[in-house]
């Protein structure tokens, strides 16, 4: 008999999956604007919203809400590669300003969070659509890599300045996003009932920024740690790639079905 797998309570395999294939939409929804193709909403959905933000001199998706029966999804794009994750990190942080107290973030995350440009900030779409509408159910939010960081920002935004309060978060192989305490007021909002980072153990983007800048950063709860890739250098990108992070999310599915 294999070895039984016993993920934390509250972790749902089932759950993690739908929401990374979720993240997986929003570079699609990307990569179809780009080649000037519609993007087809997933299956089983409904779309709602596809909120933008600017890339050089013109605006481009970010990601999209869904809802499908009375539970809502958000969905946060990340990067095309590490090499433009590396590029919207500053390594400096800002006040967020709509939060309580005097939590701080990267500012390069706040920048494409925040950012008016030539219309509504994807806060802003995401916020306006959430404070028009009746949320019976959960509201979902994910994302990978920079996705990631502005999924865990905006869950912290929809619980402090909404009226919802069934807030759950899946991220995966995101990178710090804030200070100390930020953190802190994360972990105790009470509105978000769970969240969940999910990182490859070797995928050096979730330490960064790295803790030998003087600037303290800190995670938010709670990791669960997946394990794939190895230890060499050149493997950075092969252990960040979401399609990586969604293979071995069905094979631990897999183990724990048949163990």
């Amino acid at each position: 008999m294999k070895n039984k797998i016993n993920l934390p309570i509250g972790f749902n395999i089932d759950l993690a999956i739908e929401l990374v294939e979720l993240s997986k939409q929003a570079y699609k929804q990307y990569y179809a604007y780009t080649d000037g193709k519609i993007w087809a909403t997933p299956k089983g959905y409904e779309k709602h919203i596809v909120f933008e933000a600017m890339f050089g001199i013109k605006k481009a998706p970010l990601g999209f809400i869904v809802s499908k029966g009375d539970d809502i999804y958000i969905s946060w794009r990340g990067t095309a590669d590490i090499e433009d994750l590396i590029q919207a990190l500053r390594f400096l942080q800002v006040k967020a300003s709509y939060l309580p107290g005097n939590p701080k973030v990267e500012s390069g995350f706040h920048s494409v969070y925040v950012d008016k440009k030539d219309g509504d900030s994807p806060q802003e779409a995401v916020l306006n659509f959430l404070k028009e509408r009746e949320v019976k159910g959960k509201i979902y939010v994910t994302g990978h890599s920079l996705g990631a960081a502005l999924a865990i920002l905006n869950i912290l935004d929809i619980a402090e300045n909404t009226k919802h309060r069934n807030l759950v978060l899946y991220s995966f192989a995101g990178p710090l996003v804030g200070s100390p305490e930020y953190a802190t007021l994360y972990n105790n909002n009470k509105s978000i009932t769970q969240s969940w980072r999910v990182v490859n153990t070797y995928d050096e983007i979730s330490k960064i920024p790295f803790k030998d800048i003087e600037i303290p950063y800190k995670h938010v709860d709670k990791e669960i740690d997946i394990v794939f890739g190895g230890l060499f250098p050149w493997e950075w990108e092969d252990k960040h790639l979401l399609g990586n992070y969604i293979k071995q999310l069905y094979k631990l599915r897999d183990h724990i079905n048949n163990s």
